[in-house]
């Protein structure tokens, strides 16, 4: 609908800020005003993505100078400017990825590469676990991981009358919050909702085997075959553990519980990730996955279970972040009449809350077709549902 686009080009530059609070470059926040008006890590990926097709290019570079300035300063770039004490999915060297290949100038490679391969000697050193694959995890401190279970047991749903206990959920809590997807019940067990630490995590690893392949490839340009080769054996050594750990016999990427021996009983959209990430190509596979996801209105994060408690990254909600990656590995597989879908039910969603409310939202109902308020009530907000529905118009 060109009133959303017009909408979206109009207010760009209203979620542009100042430099501020540690952030010493401007910035660009994923809603307008009210609610997330920090500096965010993977929705900036997003963001960059819709800032470049509507002539923010200089914006772009801010936020890009302000993730190697986190890096530098910490080892890594935080959640948010305002969130130190825990990481996020790493999709630095996408972003470089992007902006490289729009301004096709080799300085940017030059500039960005030292911190994003000390981005991931922190994932490499930090977020790693005895079998060689990367992790989400906590590393903040007990007063921290108090104040988490404090603030966010009743989000989760999950309660216990002993200390030690609550500090073990508010380390699951901050551990699944670095994933980006707070919450999800991927890491489902018998005895909690969020499990985290007996599981292998599929999306972490599918991302790390996108970075390194991005680093060779950014060696690749600047003439340095030596380490491009190394960083491509990484990737290729990667995928065979990601094939031998979260593979099915039904041919469907899951997170693994290597603690029980199971894979999660959870079906959700990071199962597309090896198809988003090029792991696999195996058209028969993401099809079964989309198959059990896709709802009267879009894609939805998890698959529709029997159950009395569900979270925001969780069936019915639909996302915009979601959608695209949804889209692109559809695509990646050639399943192109399925993007289409997913595309055009994202679109038509908007379009209809839009004339409703006359604004974007965090997040959508992928049942009913509505705005969700899974969680809490959905702030409207520009972020990765414009550049969503930017990149997919």
């Amino acid at each position: 609908m060109k009133e959303v686009l017009d909408y979206i080009k109009k207010n760009w530059k209203n979620t542009i800020r100042e430099p501020q609070n540690g952030v010493p470059y401007p910035f660009t926040s994923p809603s307008i005003e009210k609610m997330y008006k920090d500096f965010y890590y993977w929705d900036n990926y997003f963001i960059n993505k819709g800032l470049l097709l509507d002539g923010y290019e200089e914006q772009v570079k801010n936020n890009l100078d302000n993730i190697a300035y986190f890096i530098n300063k910490l080892g890594y770039m935080p959640n948010a400017n305002t969130l130190l004490s825990r990481a996020q999915p790493p999709f630095f060297s996408r972003m470089i990825k992007d902006y490289y290949e729009f301004t096709k100038d080799i300085k940017v490679i030059e500039k960005y590469l030292p911190a994003l391969l000390k981005e991931y000697e922190f994932f490499m050193t930090k977020r790693i676990n005895k079998l060689g694959l990367n992790e989400y995890t906590s590393t903040a401190d007990l007063d921290e991981v108090k104040n988490h279970y404090k603030y966010l047991s009743d989000r989760v749903v999950t309660y216990s009358n002993d200390e030690q206990e609550q500090i073990k959920i508010g380390k699951e809590i901050i551990a699944i919050a670095e994933s980006g997807l707070d919450f999800n019940m991927r890491f489902r067990t018998e005895n909690s909702r969020i499990d985290i630490f007996k599981f292998l995590q599929l999306d972490i690893n599918c991302i790390m085997f996108d970075v390194e392949n991005n680093i060779s490839y950014f060696y690749k340009i600047l003439g340095n075959i030596e380490e491009s080769e190394k960083y491509k054996n990484l990737a290729s050594n990667r995928k065979a553990l990601i094939n031998k750990y979260f593979l099915t016999k039904d041919g469907i990427y899951l997170d693994f519980n290597y603690v029980d021996n199971k894979f999660s009983s959870i079906l959700s959209a990071i199962s597309l990730y090896p198809y988003v990430f090029g792991i696999s190509n195996d058209k028969e596979g993401a099809k079964k996955v989309f198959d059990r996801l896709e709802c009267k209105y879009g894609v939805t994060v998890c698959e529709k279970r029997d159950d009395t408690v569900f979270y925001q990254w969780d069936y019915p909600t639909l996302w915009g972040e979601f959608t695209l990656l949804t889209y692109e590995a559809l695509n990646n597989v050639g399943l192109t009449k399925e993007a289409e879908i997913t595309k055009n039910k994202f679109i038509e969603t908007v379009d209809r809350n839009f004339g409703k409310y006359g604004k974007l939202f965090e997040k959508y109902d992928a049942f009913s077709g509505d705005v969700s308020n899974a969680e809490y009530e959905s702030p409207d907000m520009m972020g990765w549902t414009a550049a969503a529905y930017r990149i997919l118009s």
